[in-house]
């Protein structure tokens, strides 16, 4: 009988495989692009905040009111000298800095030790916070549901009321970028 192409019947079964092939491709290629469309749609749903002027006129002196993206709520306020007061149920203190259009923030009490810098993004009235994923952990979203000027709810700065914490101040000798 000889390949399986061979002759009229082979040419059709050719043409059909050919035409399924085309279809396959296609839908593909949609797929890839509706993902692609996708992940840029999520990490730009705002407009990126950015520079040391617009950052820190975003934060300081506000009070925020959030979620992360799991549902935790937070609260934190942002001096403008730099420390901060968050809450998620207890306070805890720390500092915010701006470093290469990220805003950073580091907690005393926290074990790790590490700094937690997040991209601003201007989401009409609120804003959204994404951490980038790093070899420490995943991506992170955290998104406000008020903003306040002032320190609304007297938010303690320089102390910690969190009972599973270390007290130690926060590292002042810590250099930062």
């Amino acid at each position: 009988m000889g390949l399986l192409f061979h002759g009229s019947l082979g040419k059709a079964a050719l043409k059909e495989y050919r035409m399924a092939f085309r279809v396959l491709a296609s839908l593909i290629a949609a797929l890839l692009t509706m993902a692609a469309t996708s992940l840029l749609a999520d990490d730009t749903a705002g407009t990126r905040i950015v520079g040391d002027a617009a950052l820190r006129a975003a934060l300081s002196d506000r009070t925020f009111y959030g979620h992360y993206e799991g549902g935790i709520n937070w609260i934190e306020y942002y001096a403008p000298d730099g420390r901060s007061a968050y809450w998620d149920g207890c306070t805890h203190d720390g500092a915010w800095w701006i470093s290469n259009d990220f805003v950073c923030f580091r907690y005393r009490g926290d074990v790790s030790g590490r700094d937690y810098c997040w991209m601003l993004y201007r989401l009409g009235s609120q804003y959204e916070f994404l951490m980038p994923a790093d070899v420490e952990s995943n991506a992170v979203r955290a998104y406000t549901t008020d903003i306040r000027s002032g320190n609304r709810e007297n938010l303690q700065l320089g102390t910690d009321d969190c009972v599973s914490v270390d007290l130690l101040p926060p590292s002042s000798n810590v250099q930062r970028p």
